[in-house]
């Protein structure tokens, strides 16, 4: 027997035409191992089959379509314009078509929070040859990790995933926060090793790090309080957040020096796993160019110093901050974020209490302005409108110098947990504006003892006097409950839900140069004293009488009565009086009490933090007519006020 080893062509029996059946059979066999030899994809591409493309986006971020580029073959579908974090899915198909060798190219999606250019791009080849298989190549940005299974066949979809570097999405690999890692400072200093196991590090929980260098002279010293650190620190452990992660809440993990805690739980200390370290004090680290915007020239330098920052091969792992005096001359800003989101900040309360804040105002500026890291902005994702009533939040100027306040309880630390809206339009006043943690609301008020000011009315009032006349209407009102000028809606912002944990040089390698010069819009002296403290305490009423009474406390004409409130914080809002249990009246001046008898006048203020005094009763007793008989037992006469 011979046989044909034509090109091409699978071997097959001469076929010999005296022996019967026997050939067609033999004939038979041959046609099917030819079918058999030609795959289920290679039918396809002979065919101009199609290969259906899916995408999965696991990550934190939405991804948004940049570039499709197809080098062979064609794209049937359309690639989806969006693939949402956390899960969103798409589908596309490419195949070959007619007079194509094969079918190749690639697809590129934008990494939403990234700089443009950071990308995502996955290709995929369909050979021409029969007996090639499909290939698939994807490439990602530091922080993310793309991947891709099936493809084997035209009958098997390929899906790329794309993802996170780490298990919470933080920046930060997992192999890192287990070994720590060895990294080589972009500035040529000898190679750093990171113990970040020993710092904190959770493989299943988000860490931020930050390093706070601080200023200090003979006289007075920057560098933030533990106490003030520590309030940060639990707020973020107790944090809803939760996004892309096993575990609720988040480590963070404050440098401030050997001494600064690192253990809030045990108290111990950085010691020498510690980076941070004193700088030298100046009145201002820096200045402006000429549109008014902070310059980061001197910030840069000390960044960059030999052995500074830098040199700690810590850029892609910290944020860096410095705790300094003031911004520039004739400036008194509480403090200034390089970029939202971004990596680094200055703290700079040299102005305030003490030279240095007090512990609520390093605690607030602290997380207000790593707020700005990690792309928070005054309104969550907008600067304007500021100071929201209803955004319970320390990026919000109402919260940050003093935090949130629950009944007696202030300094609370928090980003703004829900959504919450107000239409200034149509105001309920019976309405107190909710939160899950049950805070006190700050809102604009024109006439307080100090002036027009903000003040802080507990959520125990269950309500809120928005215009401050001193009354809780039963109808709507509009106000302007924020000083921005306008009644509008006002619509809040989820900060937890929404914040970048990448963002700078965290999770971005070779992310060094002097940042862009900012707008210095922060909170100053002046913005500070506008918001009143917390005003726990009700107002004090007394009354006079005119003319007196006699020695028995007896009136022998009408009286004329007189009442005076003071309060010490928000002011008196408004007192009120009724006579002998009558509808309660607003006093405005002083009233008139006639007629022989016994006569009883109940008074009582409330300020404009919605205080509320108790009632006070004053006796009065008339008698006209002296010879007549008195219209009461005179020994029981009395009076109260």
């Amino acid at each position: 027997m011979t046989t044909d080893h034509s090109p091409g062509v699978a071997a097959l029996p001469r076929i010999t035409r005296h022996r019967g059946l026997a050939p067609l059979f033999v004939l038979a066999l041959a046609l099917l191992t030819l079918v058999a030899a030609i795959t289920p994809a290679a039918a396809a591409r002979r065919a101009g089959g199609v290969l259906g493309v899916n995408l999965v986006n696991s990550s934190d971020r939405d991804l948004t379509f940049a570039n499709l580029q197809v080098t062979n073959g064609c794209a049937y579908t359309n690639p989806p314009a969006r693939l949402a974090a956390l899960g969103g899915t798409g589908q596309f198909n490419v195949g070959v078509c007619e007079g194509s060798n094969g079918a190749s190219g690639t697809v590129s999606y934008q990494v939403s929070g990234e700089s443009q250019g950071t990308v995502i791009t996955l290709g995929w080849n369909v050979p021409a040859p029969l007996d090639e298989p499909n290939t698939f190549t994807e490439t990602a940005p530091m922080g993310y990790v793309a991947s891709h299974t099936g493809g084997t066949d035209s009958f098997t979809p390929v899906v790329f995933t794309v993802d996170c570097n780490s298990t919470t999405c933080d920046g930060i690999p997992d192999d890192w926060k287990r070994n720590g890692v060895t990294i080589k400072p972009s500035d040529g200093s000898p190679d750093q090793f990171i113990d970040l196991k020993a710092m904190g590090a959770d493989v299943n929980k988000p860490d931020i790090f930050v390093q706070v260098d601080w200023m200090a002279d003979d006289t007075h010293n920057h560098a933030l309080t533990n106490d003030a650190i520590r309030k940060v620190v639990d707020a973020f452990k107790n944090s809803p957040f939760n996004r892309h992660s096993p575990t609720t809440g988040i480590n963070l993990h404050v440098d401030a020096g050997p001494d600064s805690i690192l253990d809030y739980t045990k108290n111990t200390t950085w010691g020498t796993l510690s980076k941070a370290k004193k700088q030298t004090e100046v009145a201002n680290l820096g200045t402006v160019d000429s549109n008014g915007r902070y310059l980061w020239d001197e910030f840069t330098k000390i960044k960059t110093a030999t052995g500074g920052f830098i040199s700690t091969g810590r850029s892609s792992i910290f944020h860096y901050a410095i705790a300094a005096h003031n911004l520039q001359p004739g400036v008194t800003y509480s403090g200034v974020a390089a970029g939202v989101p971004g990596s680094d900040f200055i703290v700079s309360l040299g102005s305030f209490d003490n030279r240095v804040g007090s512990t609520n105002q390093q605690a607030g500026t602290l997380m207000h302005e790593l707020g700005h890291d990690l792309g928070l902005k005054h309104a969550g994702n907008a600067d304007t409108p500021n100071h929201q009533p209803q955004y319970f939040s320390v990026m919000n100027y109402s919260y940050q110098m003093g935090g949130l306040s629950i009944g007696t309880t202030t300094g609370v630390m928090d980003y703004s947990r829900a959504v919450g809206s107000l239409n200034e339009p149509t105001l309920n006043e019976r309405q107190f504006p909710a939160s899950t943690a049950g805070y006190d609301v700050t809102h604009w008020c024109p006439n307080t003892k100090q002036g027009s000011r903000f003040v802080t009315v507990q959520a125990s009032a269950a309500q809120v006097d928005w215009n401050c006349d001193g009354m809780i209407n039963q109808n709507t009102v509009a106000f302007d409950t924020n000083n921005d000028g306008f009644q509008t809606a006002l619509n809040g912002h989820d900060d937890w839900g929404s914040i970048q944990l990448r963002g700078g040089s965290i999770a971005h390698s070779g992310a060094t140069g002097v940042p862009a010069p900012t707008e210095e819009n922060e909170v100053d002296l002046e913005e500070a004293a506008m918001e009143l403290p917390l005003d726990t305490q009700p107002p004090v009423t007394t009354a006079r009488t005119h003319p007196q009474p006699d020695r028995h406390g007896v009136y022998h004409s009408d009286v004329q009565v007189t009442l005076d409130a003071t309060d010490d914080i928000s002011g008196v809002a408004m007192t009120d009086y009724r006579v002998d249990g009558g509808e309660w009246t607003r006093y405005t001046g002083p009233f008139t009490v006639s007629g022989d008898g016994r006569h009883e006048v109940e008074y009582r203020s409330d300020d404009h933090a919605q205080n509320v005094e108790e009632v006070h009763c004053l006796e009065i007793r008339i008698d006209c007519d002296p010879r007549g008989p008195e219209p009461w037992d005179a020994s029981d006469a009395s009076q109260e006020g």
